[in-house]
């Protein structure tokens, strides 16, 4: 392996490329996000060992590893490095790779070290010693303003707040291979793990508690489980109580998080189609989430500054939810149009299948969206309190569905009524609906029902 930040030996062919064209792709691969570089290595795992792609593959390959070493290091601060909502800590992207090249320049024998140890053999034994050194280092070198290898770091952002982020990573560090289990499923033992954590954070300075589970929970995929460390923390505390502590913030993001979920269950659009219709299912199921969570992490009182609001939310949300799923039965109207079967026929009678225009594409994208929305919604219909409105709903449907592909199925076997291959059309899209409805397995029985009648 190369040395860290450098460039591989020019092997007789990197002149292939000019001198300030390859320093200008040296940056370019310096600078690239994660994503672009890992695509860069695998578009260019193809190259030779000559000419100038390869001289390019190992500019990149130097990088990646460059970045894993970095990533390592600086990993306790490293999900702090993207935008985050209001009031959470975070960094401009550069901090990170800024940082990086500061330590590189005042600790290199220790950018060495962490790099000859950054392997799966020294990992599986714990973290090096190196990685927290580097980061005490970093946070020294930022709080002397004679430094001048942070100032390119201290232009982005407040040294300080960077600094006591860094000051904290070896707490950090050795709460991540248990922060899973932690907001998983807390016991005694780990909630005493905990709150050890939190009083080692609290001797750095008064605020670092609270710092050190924001840090942490930038490592979450839900960020509002924190929640639970919080509970464990403070012995289950009440809202009165959590409400005017020092992780009010917290609480408060959670709520406000709910309030922006019910607006977008209430305003989504389903024309947007079926992807976006199960995206904001899931958003009501995480509402659902983060209700429960609240309810089994705080001591909620009803008269509480948050037990109002935690259950008005719960009845808004449901409330939209149903509002939303009623709306489903009039988008499977549209997009399977029906004529009356006679003159006197009753309003808002079924009829039967008007096979007479080709089907409406953008119609069919909104049933989709609002069907999709309903079947996505049946990992939580029941515990959000929404969940008979869902079993009502899915019933009008089917009975929409089901007498419309008989009724189509009758056209496409004998041709009466209807137009043969529009049938043809309008059978495959029922059946698309019906799996919204049912289940596919009921939607591949529609299908080939319909394969059969077209054989006959």
């Amino acid at each position: 392996m190369t040395s860290i930040g450098h460039a591989r030996p020019f092997r007789g062919i990197m002149a292939a490329i000019a001198a300030h064209k390859m320093q200008m792709i040296r940056t370019l691969v310096e600078t690239a996000p994660d994503a672009a570089l890992r695509s860069l290595e695998l578009a260019l795992s193809g190259a030779g060992g000559q000419g100038s792609l390869a001289a390019v593959r190992g500019l990149v390959e130097d990088e990646t590893a460059n970045r894993f070493v970095r990533n390592n290091v600086l990993a306790p601060i490293a999900p702090l490095c993207v935008a985050r909502r209001e009031g959470q800590v975070d960094f401009p992207a550069p901090v990170l790779s800024r940082l990086w090249r500061a330590l590189k320049s005042v600790a290199p024998e220790g950018v060495q070290e962490a790099s000859a140890k950054c392997n799966p053999w020294d990992l599986e034994q714990g973290t090096p010693e190196i990685f927290d050194e580097l980061c005490k280092t970093a946070a020294a070198g930022l709080r002397d303003p004679d430094n001048a290898a942070f100032d390119s770091v201290r232009v982005l952002c407040d040294p300080e707040d960077l600094a006591l982020c860094l000051q904290l990573a070896p707490i950090v560090r050795s709460c991540l291979p248990k922060l899973s289990e932690w907001v998983s499923r807390m016991s005694g033992e780990r909630a005493a793990a905990a709150r050890l954590a939190y009083r080692d954070a609290c001797r750095i300075s008064d605020d670092a508690g609270a710092l050190l589970l924001d840090i942490l929970s930038a490592h979450l995929p839900d960020d509002w489980r924190i929640l639970r460390v919080i509970s464990a923390v403070m012995d289950r505390p009440s809202d009165r109580y959590l409400a005017s502590s020092e992780f009010k913030d917290f609480g408060e993001r959670i709520l406000d998080d709910i309030d922006a979920s019910i607006v977008r269950v209430e305003t989504f659009n389903f024309a947007d189609g079926e992807k976006v219709g199960r995206e904001v299912a899931q958003v009501a199921h995480k509402v659902q989430l983060q209700i429960v969570e609240f309810q089994q992490s705080v001591d909620v009182a009803k008269d509480g500054p948050w037990g109002k609001r935690l259950a008005r939310h719960k009845q808004v949300m449901a409330k939209a939810c149903e509002v939303r799923m009623e709306q489903a039965d009039k988008e499977l109207e549209r997009a399977l149009p029906t004529r009356p079967i006679s003159m006197m026929g009753k309003k808002g009678g079924r009829g039967a299948a008007k096979l007479t225009d080709e089907p409406d594409e953008a119609q069919i994208r909104r049933a989709q969206g609002a069907l999709a929305f309903v079947a996505e919604l049946r990992s939580c219909a029941d515990k959000a309190g929404y969940g008979t409105t869902r079993t009502k709903v899915l019933e009008k449907l089917n009975t929409r569905l089901d007498p419309y592909i008989e009724d189509v199925l009758h056209v496409a076997r004998t041709g009466e009524g209807g137009d043969t291959a529009l049938a043809v059309k309008y059978l495959n899209i029922a059946a698309g609906f019906i799996a919204y409805t049912r289940d596919e397995k009921t939607a591949e029985i529609v299908r080939r029902r319909a394969a059969a009648a077209i054989a006959a």
